[in-house]
């Protein structure tokens, strides 16, 4: 039997879902609950992955702070701790990229987005997460950048050569490849720790977002084209061959089937039901364009899957391809707001 990740389980559920919303006000609540119930569960497999990188500062603590130390001793105890994080670590990001197509096209909780997935370090011109990370040492690291993809990630599965303590045999196979590492366990709990932080503060927000039509369809025009981007992520990651430190726990198209899922979820429950009643025909060719759209990516990411290589020329066509789709969606659902007088922000 073959594994469906979340974010395309969301996907394929997502046709009986929004077929409930009868009515505009109906979608928004829908949408608003299914997010927070994602939410909640982000929070919960964080709170598991801090759980696990306590554990791990523990040991190295408890061995004075010496790594070499700790291995010999427990060595067992890291490789469970380290596989456990990993483990959170994809179930948490799962949670958070099946509703980042929402999050961070509502204008009151973009800034969640740059926290805890999309954000630069303070070092970038533009998209900072404007966050400090305080460890457990007391050391502040004034805008580090995303938890996800600029810090958990690279950290756990050691591609932050800044952070990697020592070379180990993870897996017991006698080698010690790429990814085996121990790493700093002070930068593991303190930023494990602020997941759990940032995604409770993101419940809290949007618990009290009051859905209304200008954030539905601000979401959907912001962030249906930013799936060139994605795949451009793709192209560079480690997947294709590249050397990027991000995007190696798993294939980018996994999320960018979480991110794009979450738009058409936006259109199809709490702004179709605005569309559809007076320009059926304009809702049929938005609603044909996402199914197009999230094929082309389910598609592409199941011939990854299947072991196909993709060349970067390949990558780039296929990513040129999904951002022709989402454009001629975002013109459409642009003509859709102008018809019903709504407001784009941001």
């Amino acid at each position: 039997m073959r594994l469906i990740p979340l974010s395309v389980t969301a996907v394929l559920l997502l046709s009986g879902a929004a077929a409930q919303a009868n009515t505009e006000a109906e979608g928004l609540a829908q949408v608003k609950a299914f997010t927070l119930e994602h939410n909640a569960a982000l929070i919960a497999e964080a709170a598991k992955m801090a759980e696990a990188a306590a554990t791990y500062r523990t040991i190295v603590q408890n061995a004075g702070g010496d790594y070499a130390a700790a291995w010999e001793a427990n060595a067992a105890e890291i490789t469970a701790a380290i596989e456990a994080m990993r483990a959170q670590w994809l179930a948490a990001s799962n949670q958070y990229e099946t509703i980042e197509g929402i999050v961070a096209g509502i204008p009151s909780t973009a800034k969640y987005d740059l926290i805890l997935d999309a954000g630069n370090p303070g070092t970038e011109a533009e998209d900072v997460a404007e966050y400090d990370l305080t460890l457990p040492d007391g050391t502040v690291l004034q805008r580090p950048g995303s938890l996800f993809h600029t810090i958990t990630e690279p950290l756990f599965w050691g591609t932050d050569a800044a952070h990697v303590k020592l070379a180990v045999d993870l897996n017991g196979d006698g080698l010690t490849g790429a990814g085996e590492a121990l790493f700093d366990a002070d930068l593991a709990q303190g930023a494990a720790a602020a997941m759990v932080q940032w995604a409770t503060a993101l419940e809290a927000d949007m618990a009290a977002w009051e859905p209304n039509r200008d954030d539905a369809f601000t979401a959907v025009v912001t962030m249906t084209p930013t799936v060139g981007d994605y795949f451009g992520e793709w192209k560079e990651s480690q997947f294709l061959g590249g050397e990027g430190a991000a995007f190696v726990a798993q294939s980018r198209l996994i999320d960018v089937l979480g991110i794009m899922g979450g738009c058409q979820r936006m259109y199809v429950a709490a702004i179709a039901p605005v569309v559809a009643p007076e320009d059926a025909a304009l809702d049929g060719a938005i609603t044909t364009g996402f199914e197009d759209l999230i094929a082309l990516v389910d598609e592409t990411r199941e011939r990854e899957a299947a072991g196909a290589i993709f060349s970067p020329e390949e990558a780039d066509a296929i990513g040129g391809e999904a951002q022709d789709l989402a454009e001629r969606i975002v013109a459409q659902v642009l003509q859709a707001a102008a018809k019903h007088g709504v407001e784009i922000k941001g």
